[in-house]
């Protein structure tokens, strides 16, 4: 004998302009200030805000003296030389801005530290 599937929940769809919407997971909560023209608008908005927030948990910007033309963003790397918590933690380069200029070529990087998947689950 088979058995029907219950059917999926529809989400209901808000027939006023105005609106609260969320994304992502309840707790702790980041209000967009920004009013956006329609509703799909303002959950794409929420979805990409909660997916930045969970890649990067801590950031920082260098600058290298001898520039690295190898690095390129989403690349994973480590960084030695700086506190122990720095140094143990992998890396993400979230932006590489090669450089050539009176001072020679450089790279500037932006890194993140990205939240392991476990722990963003545990907050």
């Amino acid at each position: 004998m088979k058995r029907r599937k219950p059917p999926k929940p529809k989400k209901e769809k808000s027939s006023s302009r105005e609106g609260d919407y969320m994304e992502g997971a309840e707790g702790n909560v980041f209000v967009l200030r920004k009013t956006y023209q329609n509703e799909q608008a303002a959950r794409r908005a929420a979805a990409a805000k909660w997916q930045q927030l969970q890649r990067g948990a801590a950031s920082f910007s260098i600058t290298l003296a001898r520039g690295r033309a190898e690095l390129y963003p989403e690349m994973h790397g480590t960084v030695t030389g700086f506190k122990s918590e720095i140094d143990y933690q992998d890396w993400i380069i979230a932006k590489a801005e090669h450089t050539i200029d009176n001072s020679g070529f450089t790279t500037q990087l932006e890194l993140e530290a990205k939240i392991p998947e476990w722990i963003a689950e545990i907050e």
